[in-house]
């Protein structure tokens, strides 16, 4: 089983639609769990928009105080087929304020509680599980990613973008040392609301094309937005749109 965060610790870069549209991918290929990590509750948001399913005694934060088991908590987003493995959520209330608080007190009792999950969806039959984490690098943070398998990061074509990566780099790289990290390298580099009639987005996309990364490119589409507003995947919404393209062969990559 494989354990995915599309993380950058900086807002707005598109963490969770890119790990909601990579999470759909690779429900063709093996049956996928979202974990709604952030008390925001946007993931929970993009397939429950008025938070019916999402009940606060099953729901991410009454697994981690193990007040719910997993396989009890847990909505069905998309039905298993021949085609589609299936793509299940782990939600969160909308601006949880319960799990703000239990990231910054809590959560420091019992990190422990991040690997039972994770080893409680592996038992359950799970290929991949995707964690939509807050923009930030606390502890919390840290015990997260340190759990994963596979962290892909996330940025816009610009200057204070590329500082925020090099800074990732850094931390990153505590983080394999400091909490023993279980991830390998962070190989792909996905490259969001590219311009090329902006000169600047031009320069950065090329020279992050000449790093150790390999860069999946998207451009800015006001499609997206648009398959938020539906509370549908970008694959539905507009399959034939060049983001799928993109998202498609990234899933190939880290299938």
């Amino acid at each position: 089983m494989k354990v995915f965060c599309v993380f950058m610790q900086k807002g707005g870069v598109g963490k969770t639609t890119f790990t909601n549209a990579l999470a759909y991918e690779l429900s063709h290929y093996g049956k996928v769990l979202l974990v709604d990590a952030d008390q925001q509750g946007n993931l929970s948001y993009l397939y429950d928009h008025e938070y019916n399913f999402v009940d606060k005694d099953k729901c991410f934060l009454a697994v981690l105080k193990e007040e719910s088991d997993l396989k009890d908590a847990i909505v069905q987003c998309r039905p298993e087929t021949d085609d589609f493995k299936g793509l299940y959520l782990l939600g969160t209330q909308k601006n949880d304020n319960n799990l703000r608080s239990y990231m910054e007190t809590g959560f420091r009792d019992d990190p422990h509680s991040i690997m039972k999950l994770i080893e409680d969806a592996k038992l359950m039959g799970f290929a991949y599980v995707f964690f939509d984490l807050p923009p930030s690098f606390g502890y919390y943070e840290k015990i997260i990613l340190s759990n994963a398998t596979d962290i892909i990061p996330i940025i816009e074509p610009e200057d204070f973008a590329i500082e925020s990566l090099t800074n990732f780099n850094a931390q990153i790289k505590k983080l394999k040392v400091q909490y023993s990290g279980k991830f390998s390298p962070c190989k792909y580099l996905i490259v969001n609301k590219g311009n090329p009639q902006k000169a600047v987005h031009r320069y950065w996309i090329d020279t992050l094309k000449k790093s150790s990364y390999e860069v999946f490119e998207f451009h800015d589409s006001r499609a997206v937005p648009g398959s938020i507003s539906y509370h549908v995947p970008m694959q539905e919404y507009q399959p034939s749109n060049p983001f799928c393209k993109s998202i498609s062969m990234l899933a190939k990559k880290v299938k």
